[in-house]
């Protein structure tokens, strides 16, 4: 999947991330994507919690477990 800064993701499945559970339907939106030598890894901003917060992901993870729901700006 062709992952860029803005777009907006929903999480296909739940998934386990550094000990917390992010719940199938969860949108995020793509924040930052760090240039790491082993693997890329993300920050996504969560849109649907109530508040805001931000987990980083690698790469692989959100190609794996999300969708692309918007394209953003």
């Amino acid at each position: 999947m062709d992952i860029k800064i803005g777009q907006e993701l929903e999480f296909i499945q739940d998934v386990n991330v550094d000990g917390r559970t992010i719940a199938r339907g969860t949108r995020v939106r793509v924040g930052h994507i760090h240039s790491e030598i082993m693997a890329p890894k993300l920050d996504l901003v969560l849109l649907n919690t109530g508040k805001i917060e931000t987990i980083v992901v690698d790469h692989h993870v959100a190609g794996l477990h999300c969708r692309i729901v918007s394209e953003g700006a």
